[in-house]
C-alpha cells in the first residue's frame, strides 16, 4: 500500500490574535509512504536520508511507541514546499506529518485533540498545530485545565500576499524580546482589534479585516528584527490602505485580501517597486479549508 499525506503551511497570530488565531494555506509538506518496503528508511526528495533528530522522525517514532506498534518496515519520502524558519509553521507540519504517518503505519485512528496533545510534546504553538490539522481559520484555547480549538465559519476565499526574507528568526528568540507585562490600554486595544478581525473574516468584509489587523502585544517588538518591514508597510498602507502583520513570529510579512485579482495587483506592485531594495521573495497563498489530507496511491 502506498499513500500521500499533504500537510499544509500555516500562519499564526494574524496581528492581534497572539497565540490564539491560525490560518491554513495551500502550501504543503508532501509525505509519500510505501508500506510494501523491505527496509525502514526516511529520505528527502533528493534521496538523502533524514537525520534521526528531525522533528518528523521524532514525532513518527514517538507516536508509533505511543500506539504500541512493533517494528514495521516502510519507505517514506518527504518533499516540502514550506520554507523552514520563516514563520509558516514548518515545525507544526513536520510534527503532525510524523503523527499522521504513524496513523497510516499502525492503521489506528488518533482523534484530533489527542494528536494535538502528542504534538505538544515537541512544540507549544497550538495556533499553528490546530490550523494545520483542521484547515481554514482556527481559534484555539490552551491553559492548565483546557485544550480546545474551533474553526471559524468562513464562506469566502482568502488570499495572503506574503514576503519571505532570505534570513530566519528562531521563534524562541522572537519570544524572548517580549515584555513580561503590558499596559491595560494595550490589552484592550488588542481585544478590540481581534473582535473586528474575526468579524471581518466571518462576514467576508475586507474593511473590517483591515481595521482588525493591528497589534500592540508582540509585533511592535518583533518588527525591529525585520529590516524590510518599514518599506513594505509604507508601500502597502500608502497605495492599498492595507495592514502588514507577521506570519507567526516572523520573519515573513503578510497582508490579506479576499480577491485574487487584488492579491495579484499587490504582488506585482511590491515586486516592481522593491525588487532592487530587498532580497526575499513575494508570493500569493490561498486559504486551505481541508487541513491534512491523506490519499491512497
Amino acid at each position: 500500500m502506498k499513500y500521500l499525506i499533504k500537510v499544509p503551511a500555516t500562519s499564526a497570530n494574524l496581528g492581534p490574535g497572539f497565540d490564539t488565531l491560525g490560518i491554513c494555506w495551500d502550501l504543503f509538506l508532501k509525505i509519500y509512504v510505501d508500506l510494501n518496503s523491505n527496509e525502514k528508511v526516511v529520505i528527502n526528495k533528493n534521496k538523502q536520508e533524514i537525520k534521526k533528530n528531525d522533528l518528523f522522525i521524532q514525532a513518527l517514532n514517538y507516536t508509533l511507541e505511543y500506539l504500541n506498534i512493533p517494528n514495521k518496515f516502510y519507505k517514506i519520502e518527504l518533499d516540502s514546499e514550506i520554507p523552514i524558519g520563516k514563520g509558516l509553521g514548518s515545525s507544526a507540519a513536520a510534527i503532525l506529518g510524523g503523527i499522521s504517518t504513524a496513523e497510516i503505519i499502525s492503521t489506528k485512528k488518533v482523534d484530533k485533540i489527542e494528536k494535538i496533545k502528542i504534538a505538544l510534546n515537541f512544540e507549544n504553538h497550538i495556533d499553528n498545530l490546530s490550523a494545520c490539522l483542521e484547515g481554514g481559520v482556527v481559534t484555539c484555547l490552551k491553559n492548565e485545565n483546557e485544550l480546545s480549538f474551533t474553526r471559524l465559519p468562513i464562506k469566502c476565499d482568502i488570499y495572503g500576499v506574503i514576503y519571505i526574507p532570505t534570513y530566519t528568526i528562531a521563534t524562541e528568540s522572537a519570544r524572548k524580546i517580549l515584555p513580561l507585562n503590558y499596559p491595560k490600554e494595550d490589552v484592550i486595544f488588542n481585544l478590540q482589534k481581534l473582535s473586528f478581525l474575526i468579524t471581518g473574516l466571518v462576514k467576508g468584509d475586507e474593511d473590517l479585516i483591515d481595521m482588525g489587523m493591528e497589534d500592540k502585544i508582540h509585533q511592535p517588538y518583533r518588527f525591529n528584527l525585520i529590516k524590510e518591514y518599514t518599506l513594505i508597510s509604507e508601500l502597502l498602507n500608502g497605495k492599498f490602505k492595507k495592514k502588514v502583520v507577521l506570519s507567526g513570529a516572523g520573519p515573513s510579512l503578510l497582508t490579506i485580501t479576499l480577491s485574487y485579482q487584488k492579491a495579484l495587483e499587490i504582488l506585482k506592485n511590491l515586486e516592481n517597486n522593491l525588487r532592487n531594495e530587498i532580497e526575499g521573495t513575494f508570493r500569493i497563498l490561498k486559504l486551505n479549508n481541508k487541513g491534512i489530507e491523506i490519499e491512497s496511491l
